[in-house]
């Protein structure tokens, strides 16, 4: 399972999860992933939003593992994005963006990574409760040529 991995521009896809409700469920989006540092099974560089509700363009940050087949990465925008239930999308000035958790594993037959990404959005805390919203999709991504 060694070199799975590799320095360079990553062509990847993600889907949206039913939380986005039915007008975006399911839509497909791409983006590119620039691995620019790795070394001992840690990873870091950029992600450019090709396509999506809100980051058409955006660059964003990434870092992750790699341990056998498995990866898991986050990407860090920088501004915050509001959605509502038509699908329409605006920045929240001032409000750091959101991160999203990709984890996955190598597919042999695919010749992809995939796996599932998940958004954790913390609404209030109290010391007793906090209150979250949470939204989910899959993707998959393969070295760019």
């Amino acid at each position: 399972m060694d070199n799975l991995l590799y320095i360079g521009q990553w062509q990847g896809f993600f889907k949206y999860g039913p939380e986005y409700g039915t007008i975006v469920e399911g839509q497909e989006a791409e983006f590119r992933l620039f691995i620019e540092e790795y070394k001992d099974g840690q990873f870091s560089g950029r992600i450019i939003d090709w396509e999506g509700i809100g980051t058409n363009g955006e660059v964003s940050v990434m870092k992750g593992f790699i341990h056998g087949n498995i990866v898991s990465f986050t990407k860090q925008y920088h501004q915050s994005i509001i959605i509502d239930e038509w699908g329409n999308s605006s920045s929240e000035e001032g409000v750091p963006g959101h991160t999203v958790i990709y984890e996955g594993h190598f597919d042999k037959k695919t010749n992809h990574f995939v796996g599932k990404w998940e958004i954790v959005k913390d609404l209030a805390h109290a010391p007793d409760l906090t209150i979250e919203e949470v939204y989910t999709g899959t993707w998959r991504m393969h070295r760019h040529k």
